[in-house]
């Protein structure tokens, strides 16, 4: 059995099949993708002359989907453009061949039956004994897909089920088939782990799963209860989203962002398999349904669904008249009473313990759900672990159908559904009548689950491998808390500092922290990784606090801080042991800067780096414009006589407030270096920052050598400040970017030099310093930084 997967075919090349071949790309796999070839020529093909033998002809469907789905799908579907090359496409009729080079096939053909096994007897004579075969349905069965395939190939055979879109859905669900065998199983679920950054859930071989068997009752319900209330799409929207700990999509917005038809092929799917009248009448969609899939009222991807855009309006669905009138706004006291709760648990309890319609509903929707939920144990899936991961990775779910009674009175809520005639699955009462009376706890810093098969709390275990601080610091591994951040030992003699700042902002407290880290470090440690195990790694400055001082005039004290960050970030960059940052999600500002200036850096593929401070009326202070100004100046085949070309992408890339959509794309932008290492699994991204930190220890790791730059000069900063009024001219700028961009091309071009002088980091510093004191002090400045902590977002004035 191969083990290993470095080359996959994809049977089918619609919207899953080129989203699996654009993240297997991402992941560094080469992929064949085969779509079916053409069955007649276009009017177009035909008068270029195109026959049915050319390859123009017969890849068109697979080409054409490449093209759609894969080189412009927005958002992307790559996380570098050029990863494109690593899929090549072919047809299922003339490169049946080349399947043979393949270690993994999957097939991500129309969910039909025969089509699927038509496909599988097709390429088995042309596939390595050794290779894995699996299917992405969302539903059909994977025992009866291969039902007809010899014993060899069932083995080998079972479903991998990835949620679209493919990079940005965590969920994979895992379905071994009846005869697969133990290690194949394993290998998908490390693979899907450890490369492609996926979390599996492994389930039964049932009708839709685990995630859309739950999912598509969720919609369904809901439908019928609102027909019961005698409420409206919108009110019944307001109620279901983020009250419940749902994206604010909540029900019917996310009919229409899927489509109406997949809600209902999927609820079909479930209803032609199961037999239980309780959920058969929980699956049953009303009438006029029936009627908005005749009209092609399918959602956004036919322009009107539930809802409809008139304008700037948003109109919703009428079924009574068929048409579109103005959505109503929900107006319930139990309503606004969860929406100023902050915490999920006094969210549900403010609707459940409500005494109006929107209550009403609620509690009814939430009590079908759970009860829903927990009858399907054992068939679906035999731990309610399994289920809960499912509906948060799947459904994008704030919490699973067990863990959102997680901080309620749980059985005081069983006892009032058993008072409502809805009795709930023995196994929850034998729970409950053994003392345990939450599907969670917390013991000694670790997260524990009940487990059904058990019959008592089991930890809530990390993949093999993988490092959670959290677990570290229950496992006595924490050596200090600081001000705003906390010192862990993750093993091999290397420490790691968890940022735990207020919305992940660089503090002042936070970098005593690092400074404090670093002296440890180079006292006690082989080396050291910064990380967060928030949402994202850091998004800069503390600007409400910096706001407060410049508002009091304290302008030396400011510059003291950007002074220390400075400092900070300089020691960082030459301390005699190596840190290696290890970012996820926003990276932003002073956060960019942390890591543009450490040894090394291993970031999550879903990383978002940027020097945003223009939006904010300021520059980079913490030396990101001398560490971007350093970068052009030593790219290979810099010269000072052309070292505008050099600078001019950079200074673009701060002047644009440009944020990288990718770690791949922060290499491009210049705020990762080649070198450095990108993880598409984030609970494997601490263990891969370590095994850096490792590597380079082991190779006798030495900083930078320091050195004197020849910088620009005042001829650069002419021609780059030319680029700035063509900017401002053609309406990209407003007069004071132009400003803040004559700002950044002096710190740049060594602050108007006469001649290409040598500098020192040390002086780009100063220059970065005084521009941005300077800044601080205009009013116009203080007024996108209010704008900015008021509404979000960038003020233009």
């Amino acid at each position: 059995m191969n083990k290993i997967i470095k080359k996959a075919a994809i049977l089918g090349s619609g919207i899953m099949g080129s989203g699996l071949a654009s993240h297997l790309a991402n992941a560094g796999i080469e992929s064949l993708m085969l779509d079916i070839v053409p069955k007649a020529l276009t009017a177009e093909e035909e008068e270029k002359g195109v026959t049915t033998a050319d390859p123009v002809f017969r890849n068109r469907i697979v080409n054409g989907n490449k093209k759609a789905f894969i080189e412009k799908m927005r958002p992307p579907g790559l996380m570098d453009k050029s990863f494109a090359v690593r899929i090549q496409t072919g047809n299922l009729e003339d490169d049946l061949d080349k399947l043979a080079d393949c270690d993994w096939i999957v097939e991500v053909v129309a969910e039909n039956l025969d089509i699927k096994r038509s496909v599988l007897k097709t390429i088995e004579p042309h596939i390595r004994p050794d290779a894995i075969i699996t299917s992405n349905t969302s539903g059909i069965s994977i025992n009866s897909i291969a039902a007809e395939m010899p014993e060899s190939f069932r083995e080998r055979w079972m479903g991998v089920h990835f949620f679209n879109p493919v990079r940005y859905m965590e969920l994979v669900e895992l379905i071994p088939g009846n005869d697969t065998l133990p290690e194949v199983l394993r290998t998908m679920r490390r693979f899907c782990e450890k490369i492609l950054g996926k979390t599996p859930v492994v389930c039964k071989d049932t009708p839709c799963f685990i995630a859309n068997r739950i999912g598509a009752a969720l919609g369904t319900d809901i439908m019928r209860l609102m027909e019961e209330a005698g409420m409206t799409f919108s009110e019944v929207d307001a109620i279901t989203g983020q009250c419940l700990g749902r994206p604010k999509t909540a029900s019917f917005m996310l009919y229409d962002m899927v489509g109406l038809d997949i809600g209902v092929a999927s609820a079909e799917t479930i209803t032609s398999a199961v037999t239980d009248p309780w959920e058969l009448n929980l699956l049953r969609f009303p009438e006029y349904v029936k009627q908005m899939l005749a009209d092609k009222r399918l959602g956004n991807k036919t322009g009107q669904g539930f809802y409809k855009k008139d304008g700037k309006d948003r109109l919703m669905f009428d079924p009574k008249t068929q048409g579109y009138i103005p959505q109503k706004p929900a107006d319930f006291p139990s309503l606004k009473k969860a929406q100023a709760e902050k915490a999920l648990p006094r969210k549900l309890k403010a609707l459940f313990d409500g005494d109006d319609a929107a209550s009403k509903l609620a509690w009814t929707h939430m009590k079908h759900y759970f009860i829903h939920a927990a009858s399907l144990i054992p068939e679906i899936a035999d731990e309610l672990l399994d289920m809960d991961q499912a509906m948060v990775l799947g459904y994008n779910h704030q919490a699973g159908p067990f863990a959102v009674w997680n901080g309620l009175d749980l059985p005081s809520y069983i006892s009032r559904m058993e008072q409502e005639g809805n009795p709930v699955p023995t196994w929850v009462h034998a729970m409950l009548d053994a003392g345990v009376t939450a599907f969670y706890t917390e013991k000694q810093g670790r997260t524990y689950v009940y487990s059904i098969r058990r019959k008592a709390y089991v930890p809530v275990e990390a993949p093999s491998g993988a490092i959670r601080l959290k677990n570290a610091a229950a496992d006595g591994k924490l050596v200090r808390r600081l001000g705003d951040s906390a010192l862990y030992d993750i093993g091999d003699g290397v420490l790691c500092l968890e940022i735990q700042s207020l919305n992940a902002a660089l503090t002042e407290a936070l970098l005593d922290d690092m400074l404090e880290a670093g002296d440890e470090m180079e006292r006690n440690w082989q080396g050291m990784v910064m990380t967060n195990s928030g949402k994202n790694f850091c998004v800069g400055a503390d600007l409400k606090g910096a706001l407060a001082v410049i508002k009091e005039g304290r302008f030396s004290e400011l510059e003291q801080s950007v002074y220390k960050t400075q400092m900070l970030t300089l020691k960082n960059k030459y301390a005699s042991k190596p840190i290696v940052c290890a970012p996820h999600g926003m990276a932003l500002g002073g956060g960019c800067e942390l890591l543009m200036q450490c040894a090394a850096v291993q970031a999550h593929g879903e990383t978002y780096m940027g020097l945003v401070e223009l939006g904010v009326g300021l520059i980079p202070g913490g030396g990101g414009l001398k560490e971007l100004t350093l970068r052009a100046l030593e790219r290979p085949g810099s010269t000072t006589a052309f070292v505008t070309d050099f600078l001019l992408s950079a200074v673009q890339v701060v002047a644009t407030a440009k944020t990288s959509a990718s770690a791949f794309e922060a290499v491009e932008l210049g705020f990762m270096q080649a070198s450095d290492g990108v993880s598409l699994s984030l609970d494997y991204l601490i263990a891969d920052a370590k095994n850096k930190v490792l590597a380079l220890a082991s190779s006798n790791y030495t900083p930078p050598e320091k050195k004197a730059y020849r910088c620009a000069a005042i001829n650069d900063n002419a021609l780059l400040s030319m680029v700035g009024r063509t900017m401002r001219d053609g309406g990209y700028m407003t007069e004071y970017d132009l400003h803040i961009f004559d700002q950044v091309v002096y710190v740049m071009t060594g602050g108007g030099l006469s001649k290409n002088e040598l500098i020192t980091e040390e002086y780009l510093l100063q220059l970065e310093r005084e521009a941005f004191i300077g800044l601080c002090r205009e009013k116009k400045t203080q007024e996108r930084i209010e704008h900015m902590l008021t509404t979000g977002k960038p003020l233009r004035n």
